[in-house]
């Protein structure tokens, strides 16, 4: 049935040029444009070179129609490797084109596939334009759209394991019935009211499923100015198509939005800030509280960061009898800074300091501030650690390093109370001669259980946040994540633990392979807040205990050692696993339980699943 419509489109193409001077014409006048415009076309812009490293590992592809061909081209110039159904003849509509089980897409494999059902929307601008359509009609419209989406989605979610990203429609307004349309069409949605709801749409859509997307034209227009985005040559109202300027700016924007979608580079956990003339204008200690101008700004940007799970911290060159003062200007907000380091110590010593007080990597720091001598001092010193200058601190919001890491989840916006619990409790630590009067007084709380589709989001998050306690440092995006927990083959377990002082929330998650006889887990992973309490030994027993009533009589955990995870190795060695050495790197703790027994909880948690 595809194959005939495409042969049908050839041949109806090919009619049209022969019989039609005035088409004729227009194809040969737009081919001699972009002949011309081919010397150097915008589309070979070259991006940065950590962009050309990343697109080089993708694959990306493509479904929909020329309007993606230009975005294509820039991404192909740039070591990206594309597939896009409009070059092969295959069908523009989505789902058609996911129909085509013999579609090139499909032998493709792509990581990632951009989506566009421009071609098929047109019709309904082309109702809007000419007065020909009314709310009932356009309900449906949007309906069609949906289902041709979603439907097509679905299909191919049989053949593929991918990211799917819609791309919503490029159209410079022009409405037919006047700047003020939506009050002249009383009984339709105008043409920008018909646009805002199909955006909704998409956005509903990629709100309800994990693997789905939504990169708005209109917001990297927006960033990179209107210009000459859209191709004015044949636009006519209905008619809209991408200039090459226009690929590059939508294109480049989809770079940033794959970044994030597949954790591709460095993402920042902690945000380090200067406080004289970073945070407010003025120097405290000469000024006084009275003398300093808060940038309200810079403070509330900094707030919306700790809602994306980052932590606050002060690291300030000032008496630190000072910290009562810093307190009351703040406000209410001083609750947002975890760390508070006001000393004349060394800068470079304080950010180390917060680092592993927080118990992360340094180079998960990024240190604001207005002194070019600091920066370049921590720049020389720590250069693992992100230095930017204090007016950078509104544009955070906008930088991919960051950006969340997986799905944000309730425990990301606690980030800063738990770690401010935690310094309670080492605080109280120090007042026991040893460790298990502390723990036992602590009254710790265990949940383990597999986990639920509400957990999926901070299972994603802490594989991909955590460095120290992953055993094979392994990355899995939401779509493989969820992939992992439908899948029979695998479970996903995890502990959530809290004790008198506050809640840790879920630190802890195991995806096991499941065999007859051997439960392999492939990702063993850890927050760093879990550390000195045994937690992790005790799931380990847990997950025995669940290995042993599904028939198994081993529990094998895979490692592969980096420069910061070598406390893994201690958990394996602690719990009594036995070591042997696999393929590439690859290590195995193993612990025969039906031989040795499953070791008991400590009498330090109270245990509940």
């Amino acid at each position: 049935m595809v194959d005939i419509m495409q042969a049908q489109r050839i041949m109806d193409i090919a009619r049209k040029l022969v019989r039609n001077k005035k088409y004729r014409n227009h194809i040969i006048r737009r081919l001699v444009q972009e002949t011309q415009r081919a010397a150097r076309p915008p589309t070979s812009t070259r991006v940065s070179e950590e962009d050309v490293k990343f697109l080089s590992s993708l694959k990306i592809g493509f479904v929909g129609g020329c309007e993606l061909s230009f975005m294509k081209e820039f991404l192909e110039a740039n070591s990206a490797q594309v597939y896009h159904t409009f070059d092969h003849n295959e069908p523009s509509n989505p789902f058609l084109a996911f129909s085509d089980e013999k579609s090139g897409l499909y032998s493709f494999n792509p990581s990632v596939i951009i989506v566009s059902d421009v071609q098929d929307i047109r019709n309904y601008i082309f109702d809007i334009q000419h007065g020909a359509t009314n709310f009932t009609k356009q309900e449906e419209q949007l309906k069609q759209a949906r289902n041709r989406i979603m439907n097509g989605i679905n299909l191919a979610r049989k053949k593929l394991s991918t990211v799917f990203v819609i791309m919503n429609y490029p159209l410079a307004i022009r409405p037919a019935h006047g700047r003020f349309d939506y009050k002249h069409l009383s009984n339709a949605y105008s043409l920008r009211e018909f646009l805002r709801h199909l955006d909704l749409l998409y956005f509903e859509m990629s709100k309800q499923e994990e693997d789905i997307y939504f990169l708005s034209i209109d917001e990297s227009f927006l960033s990179a100015g209107v210009g000459h985005q859209i191709r004015e040559g044949d636009a006519d109202g209905i008619y809209e198509h991408l200039t090459r300027e226009g690929a590059v700016t939508v294109a480049k924007d989809l770079i940033g939005h794959l970044k994030v979608i597949m954790g591709y580079g460095r993402r920042i956990k902690c945000a380090v800030i200067d406080l004289d003339n970073t945070l407010w204008d003025g120097i405290l200690r000469d000024d006084g509280v009275e003398g300093i101008n808060l940038h309200q700004n810079r403070l509330k940007a900094l707030e919306l960061l700790t809602k994306r799970g980052i932590v606050l911290a002060i690291s300030s060159k000032n008496d630190s009898t000072l910290v009562p003062l810093i307190d009351e200007i703040l406000g209410e907000r001083s609750k947002l800074f975890a760390i508070k380091k006001v000393n004349w110590n060394d800068k470079a010593q304080n950010l180390r300091e917060i680092a592993q007080e927080l118990n992360i990597g340094i180079d998960s720091l990024a240190f604001f501030d207005d002194n070019p001598y600091e920066r370049d001092q921590i720049k020389t010193f720590l250069p693992q650690i992100l230095v930017l200058p204090d007016t950078e601190i509104i544009h955070a919001l906008n930088r991919l390093d960051f950006e969340p890491i997986g799905k944000l989840t309730e425990e990301s916006s606690k980030r800063t109370m738990m770690y401010a619990q935690q310094a309670i409790r080492e605080s109280a630590e120090k007042m026991y001669f040893d460790k298990e009067s502390f723990l036992r007084a602590c009254e710790m709380r265990l949940w383990m259980r597999e986990v639920r589709p509400e957990n999926l989001g901070r299972v994603t998050e802490l594989i991909l946040r955590t460095n120290q306690l992953n055993a094979t440092a392994a990355r899995y995006t939401n779509e493989e994540i969820l992939d992992f927990y439908r899948s029979d083959d695998y479970k996903i377990y995890a502990v959530n633990l809290d004790d008198k002082y506050g809640e840790y929330g879920l630190i802890g998650v195991a995806l096991v392979h499941r065999e007859d006889f051997k439960w392999t887990m492939d990702v063993l992973t850890f927050s760093c807040r879990a550390m000195g309490k045994t937690v992790e030994q005790t799931f380990l027993t847990y997950l025995m205990n669940e290995a042993k009533k599904h028939g198994a009589k081993t529990l094998v955990g895979k490692y592969i050692k980096t420069d910061r995870n070598e406390a893994v190795e201690k958990i394996f060695e602690e719990a009594e696993f036995v070591r042997s050495l696999g393929k590439n790197e690859m290590v195995f703790w193993e612990y025969n339980f039906d031989e040795r027994g499953i070791p008991k909880y400590p009498d330090w948690f109270e245990i509940s699943k």
